[in-house]
């Protein structure tokens, strides 16, 4: 029998989880092997594990502005053009890793080692990597494979066995591919290191989030279905999240109690209970929305909405941090293969075919990717094409920072000038795309133009701009309002230029410019005719767009004390945290947040990976928990009798 609203609201679970995406799920599995205990989660989508669009590599991008997969988020208009950047998150079981690029890529030893120079006890790189390596199993590639592609670099020790998330290196290679390694070598960028360790720099092949059938290898056909028979888990879907409810009482510390979530389905609204905990999974741009709709955030933005304060602390929906990508698109040359021979239905028909029989062709293909420092970026430019950065990162904004943004700050900067850690990510498309759109992703990764194009991306890892998420009503169907202040601080247009003005000149580098047109000189029409100082400034500000990676707005951090750390009411920056680091919620006995939205650092590399590690060690944070509380009960009973 299905599930229906009204029984999952008639039961009293343990634990209540919030978003069925790629935390929540991960969440439900581990918690869920101990018997003894229930949980319920709630999810706005549906099991979508059977669905080709989930499953085929080369269709993530045609989920996305579909609202039966992605919740379609959009950011405000950014300062100072306007500019809108769309922004794909899942909507489904499993979430963003549902719909989502498959790269298996790794922060830095040192990124995550910052969370812990932040305050947060128990977060360095030593603490988190194991729970890498139990949310994944790594598939070795051939020796045919590992020859011709130059995988040379692994370290296996580094990399999970038998765990979930399945991960190898694409089947399928193109030409601009197999250009990529050798042209970094040829710039001496060769892969130093396994990236997969957090040490390793340079251009070199880039597992994917693959099973062994090259289908993706995802939260909702991993964790889910190791969970989904027990007795002991309920998941609902087709149901949204409105508020965390809240006892009328607080516990001895002054602590908000929350007895369990009102939900929405049907057009009908339900409250469910839950005895020991709350768990927020809802992503980056929806746990501070949730927390802000159940009365925890700003006074003043909850009284811009009649919303009850019920604990005041403006950090929540502040500190968003993304990766900002900026867009470099060239001519392919004659007879290259790219996206745009798509265009012709029945190459389409045939490269499906393909994959349906063989797992393989251009639906099982995927990007290399290059980690890059600051100094290897300039090291490949002449000293004239060197944009001068400012003597500090403070310098040219407001002096009005809180204690913790600036620690966050002379981290980055450390990172920025330290030759071990990436500034810069590269990666490619075959094929062109449209930067003017970069408010619709379903046209903003292609273009209309005639030809063949080869579009390169450079990412900046280490962002020092700041935003943030905040409701824009009290209604839970309104999305918040999204505002990255992309490029708001000067040191991020100099570096996005710096790593434009390495792109081209990678461009024009043997081999990969063998299959551009005119050795990599003739960019796609409606980019500069070239890039240099004079307009790569103005360029990059009017071409950016987001590699989709949103972090930081439920940031684990000590608690803060100082609502001038509140950028909605004039401040700039974070201060205090919203999450400690076992990741409760300050201000609330039993309520956490296990999501990207509690790193309060950008890493480097894409997300997937760092969220299921977070979930599997916050996984283990709340067992201790739990097992600390029960013994404490057991002796407390004992010191009565």
């Amino acid at each position: 029998m299905a599930l229906t609203a009204a029984t999952f609201a008639a039961t009293t679970f343990d634990y209540l989880v919030a978003g069925g995406g790629t935390a929540g799920l991960t969440l439900a599995a581990r918690l869920t092997e101990n018997p003894a205990i229930t949980v319920g989660v709630i999810e706005a989508g549906v099991d979508r594990s059977n669905d080709p669009k989930v499953l085929t590599p080369g269709l993530a991008t045609s989920m996305w502005e579909n609202p039966n997969y992605d919740w379609i988020f959009k950011t405000v208009p950014q300062q100072p053009n306007g500019r809108v950047v769309a922004h794909p998150r899942g909507k489904l079981l499993g979430g963003s890793s549902a719909i989502n690029l498959n790269l298996w890529t790794h922060a830095s030893q040192k990124d995550i080692d910052d969370w812990g120079t932040l305050g947060n006890n128990g977060w360095s790189w030593a603490d988190l990597a194991p729970y890498y390596k139990i949310s994944e199993n790594y598939l070795s590639p051939s020796a045919s494979i590992t020859d011709e592609e130059g995988i040379n670099f692994i370290e296996p020790s580094c990399h999970g066995e038998g765990g979930p998330v399945q991960n190898k290196f694409p089947p399928f290679y193109s030409d601009f591919y197999d250009a990529w390694s050798p042209t970094f070598a040829n710039l001496n960028l060769s892969v130093k290191g396994d990236p997969k360790c957090g040490l390793g720099l340079g251009g070199a092949s880039t597992l994917v989030s693959f099973n062994e059938a090259n289908a993706r290898s995802y939260a909702g056909n991993t964790y889910y279905p190791l969970s989904a028979g027990r007795s002991n888990l309920k998941v609902l879907t087709n149901a949204v999240v409105a508020t965390i409810s809240f006892q009328a009482d607080k516990d001895p510390s002054g602590n908000l109690i929350a007895r369990g979530l009102t939900f929405t389905s049907s057009g009908e609204t339900y409250t469910v209970n839950a005895s020991r905990e709350v768990l927020i999974t809802a992503g980056t741009f929806q746990s501070p929305q949730l927390l802000e709709l159940s009365g925890v955030g700003s006074r003043a933005i909850l009284n811009r909405y009649n919303i009850p304060v019920l604990y005041d602390n403006p950090a929540v929906g502040e500190n968003l941090q993304d990766h900002l990508l900026v867009p470099l698109g060239f001519e392919a040359a004659q007879g290259e293969s790219t996206q745009e021979a798509f265009r012709n239905l029945m190459l389409v028909q045939q490269a499906l075919e393909l994959y349906a029989d063989n797992h393989t062709g251009p639906f099982a293909a995927s990007t290399p990717t290059a980690y890059l420092s600051y100094q290897q970026l300039l090291d490949t430019l002449i000293h004239s094409e060197h944009p001068p950065l400012p003597r500090s990162p403070t310098s040219q904004i407001a002096s009005s920072l809180s204690q913790g943004l600036n620690q966050q700050y002379q981290l980055t900067l450390n990172k920025l000038f330290n030759a071990s850690e990436a500034t810069a990510q590269i990666l490619f498309i075959p094929g062109g795309t449209t930067p003017s759109d970069v408010s619709n992703t379903a046209t903003f990764l292609k273009t209309d133009l005639p030809g063949n194009f080869f579009t390169l991306f450079g990412v900046l890892e280490h962002p020092f701009s700041r935003g943030s998420v905040h409701i824009t009503s009290a209604n839970p169907n309104d999305k918040p309002a999204v505002d990255p202040k992309y490029l708001s601080h000067p040191y991020d247009i100099i570096i996005i230029s710096t790593i434009a003005l390495h792109m081209q000149a990678l461009a024009r580098t043997q081999p990969l410019a063998n299959h551009l047109a005119a050795s990599g000189t003739i960019l796609q029409p409606g980019f500069p005719a070239s890039l240099s100082l004079n307009n790569v400034g103005d360029f990059v500000r009017n071409s950016y767009a987001s590699e989709y990676h949103p972090l930081g707005t439920c940031a684990m951090a000590p608690r803060g004390a100082s609502s001038a750390n509140d950028t909605s009411s004039g401040g700039n920056g974070v201060g205090g945290g919203v999450v400690d680091d076992r990741l409760r919620v300050w201000g609330t006995a039993n309520v956490r947040v296990v999501d990207a939205s509690v790193a309060p650092l950008m890493v480097r590399g894409n997300l997937a990976s760092l969220v299921y590690a977070i979930a599997e060690k916050g996984a283990d944070l709340i067992e201790q928990d739990r097992a600390a509380r029960e013994l404490w009960s057991q002796l407390s009973e004992g010191g009565r009798t």
